[in-house]
């Protein structure tokens, strides 16, 4: 990562790494409910975070302590993606489907704050789906 951070299992709070397709609007409720956030862009360089592969920012969330999201759910059927998250303990929350809105995504994550501080404290590597009335374990 061009910008280090500072590892956020090691503090209270969790930090959240949005994935590219993931829009402001969510950025703004984790906001609201004191949970930091950085963008790809915020890590890479502005733009530069656009064209970073998957594997790339999962192993280095992993590394930095993050908790990735994603609206991306067939990551973990994608086997060297999968892989990535296995191999390097990385924390992946991913809503389960793409096709929501923005408020949607902010109302489920809302919904899973609970969930949010359980991967935050989740030792190991996990790819978990959130929907407005569950979440699914896939790693």
């Amino acid at each position: 990562m061009s910008k280090r951070l500072k590892s956020s299992r090691k503090s209270r709070r969790p930090v959240v790494l949005l994935d590219r397709c993931i829009p402001p609007g969510v950025g703004k409720a984790l906001t609201h409910f004191d949970i930091e956030h950085r963008t790809l862009d915020d890590i890479y360089g502005h733009g530069v975070g656009q064209d970073i592969e998957d594997v790339r920012w999962i192993e280095d969330s992993a590394a930095e302590g993050l908790i990735a999201l994603t609206q991306n759910f067939r990551i973990a059927r994608v086997h060297h993606e999968a892989e990535a998250i296995r191999t390097f303990g990385a924390r992946v929350l991913s809503y389960h489907r793409a096709s929501l809105t923005k408020e949607a995504k902010a109302l489920i994550l809302g919904r899973h704050m609970q969930t949010v501080r359980r991967l935050h404290d989740h030792s190991g590597p996990a790819f978990w789906r959130v929907s407005p009335l569950n979440v699914l374990r896939d790693i």
